[in-house]
């Protein structure tokens, strides 16, 4: 199945070649879970502060992947 990745800031540099800058497609397996792709990436779990699937936020991070599915990671954020 497919799976948009779409990092920003500091995770981009967390991309697999063949991405635009922004965003990937990854080729993975049915069953994929988000912590896999996290994983998969290269990102520490405490980097991947909020995570987005398909536009909504997903605390549940062992959640089952489908295909097409749009994941969006941000990194923490500070400033006052």
């Amino acid at each position: 199945m497919k799976v948009e990745v779409r990092l920003f800031a500091s995770l981009r540099k967390h991309l697999p070649p063949g991405g635009d800058g922004t965003r990937a497609v990854l080729e993975v397996p049915d069953g994929m879970r988000l912590s896999q792709i996290i994983e998969r990436l290269g990102i520490p779990a405490p980097l991947a502060q909020l995570v987005m699937v398909n536009g909504v936020h997903e605390p549940d991070r062992t959640r089952l992947l489908s295909d097409g599915a749009v994941v969006s990671i941000f990194p923490p954020v500070a400033g006052g």
